[in-house]
């Protein structure tokens, strides 16, 4: 008895001809080659979304009196809500 099943899928026939490439080049068949490829891409973990080590951080300077009045103005605001 085997452990494996039949799955039947739709892909672009260029796709299906780099598979049968690249089996060829590891001496595996298109199966073997598409399962390998399939479990390592469900088993490497996948890059982050975010990558903060080559971001930069931008530079911003001192507020000038009129940008403090309004943020002053805003916590007394929110101090008065609550």
């Amino acid at each position: 008895m085997t452990d494996n099943v039949s799955l039947t899928i739709k892909i672009d026939p260029a796709l299906k001809e780099t598979l049968k490439s690249l089996a060829l080049e590891n001496q595996i068949s298109l199966s073997q080659e598409v399962c390998q490829r399939l479990q390592e891409s469900l088993t490497t973990p996948q890059p982050s979304v975010l990558d903060n080590q080559s971001s930069e951080e931008e530079e911003v300077g001192q507020l000038n009196a009129s940008e403090l009045k309004q943020i002053r103005a805003l916590l007394k605001k929110s101090k008065k809500k609550k």
